[in-house]
């Protein structure tokens, strides 16, 4: 039988944080709710008190500042998706947030709720691992930064402990030269979570070097991966030197790190053949977006 819970509303982030604190491990935080009302109805989990957070004002943003991009945690999937004229990199994620769920499912869901649910299979987190981003948490002594890559801990499960929230996710942007991500999933409809998925995000500087590689895979591991040493092999490499070739070998290392398992959408084997090429085509992707000829 699905439990039953309270409801109460939050007026500030430290608020929230307080009311977690008080009400122990049964209190959930409630953002759009599109992830905990599938939960709750499946029994997957049992709030014995749920703390509304749709509100906090202060959380709902995207600041495209010389230095990063700042999204906050309650911005909603339509407002990433309509951020697209505001820099490049928000135009690639908008372009995600169109392979999740419905129109009217996006104006509900939000940043921070999709990335704090943990899947391995999401669209959003291997674009936010590939690009180096942070997560700033909120707790009741202040706030901490965790890199994305560790602010993945397992299947739906954060670096949050149980009296703190994410307040913002900053993507960095290179002082020289600029950077370019690129996604890329396999999947059965539309609307459908991803069987497999990979990431690539690469920055290049005025000399035509690449100075950095970002690479995020999904759906192959209870976290996001990165792979550092597949990154390694293309880091200051010149732009003009670029092969798919080159790429290939980078994708196939990157992919050694997947862990996949089978269930009843894909096969382990299908997923491990998968993710090397859907990080293959993401790499040829951020190449030519940097106007490489490969």
């Amino acid at each position: 039988m699905k439990s039953s819970f309270t409801y109460q509303r939050a007026t500030t982030p430290i608020e929230a944080v307080a009311m977690l604190a008080q009400k122990g491990a049964g209190a959930k935080i409630w953002a759009g709710g599109t992830d905990m009302t599938l939960h709750w109805q499946q029994e997957k989990t049992k709030p014995t008190v749920c703390i509304d957070i749709r509100d906090l004002k202060e959380l709902d943003y995207i600041k495209v500042e010389r230095d990063a991009i700042r999204i906050g945690a309650l911005t909603s999937l339509a407002t990433l998706e309509r951020s697209a004229d505001q820099h490049h990199v928000l135009a690639s994620l908008s372009k995600i947030t169109k392979l999740m769920a419905t129109p009217q499912t996006r104006t509900l869901a939000t940043v921070g709720g999709n990335l704090c649910n943990a899947s391995p299979a999401a669209d959003l987190s291997p674009a936010f691992v590939a690009l180096g981003a942070t997560a700033m948490i909120l707790g009741e002594s202040g706030s901490r930064e965790v890199a994305m890559f560790d602010f993945f801990q397992g299947v739906n499960k954060t670096a949050l402990n149980g009296a703190e929230i994410l307040e913002e996710v900053t993507i960095p942007l290179p002082s020289d030269g600029e950077i370019h991500v690129s996604y890329r999933r396999i999947d059965r409809t539309v609307v459908d979570i991803a069987l497999v998925n990979g990431s690539a995000a690469v920055s290049v500087g005025s000399d035509g070097v690449i100075s950095k590689v970002g690479v995020g895979l999904g759906a192959v591991a209870p976290i996001i991966l990165d792979a550092s040493d597949a990154s390694a092999e293309l880091e200051g490499t010149a732009l003009a030197d670029v092969t798919v070739g080159k790429l290939a070998a980078v994708a196939a290392t990157a992919a050694k790190h997947a862990k996949p398992i089978s269930d009843i959408r894909a096969s382990a084997g299908y997923r491990q053949d998968m993710v090397e090429i859907m990080l293959r085509r993401a790499l040829e992707d951020t190449i030519k977006n940097h106007g490489g000829t490969i």
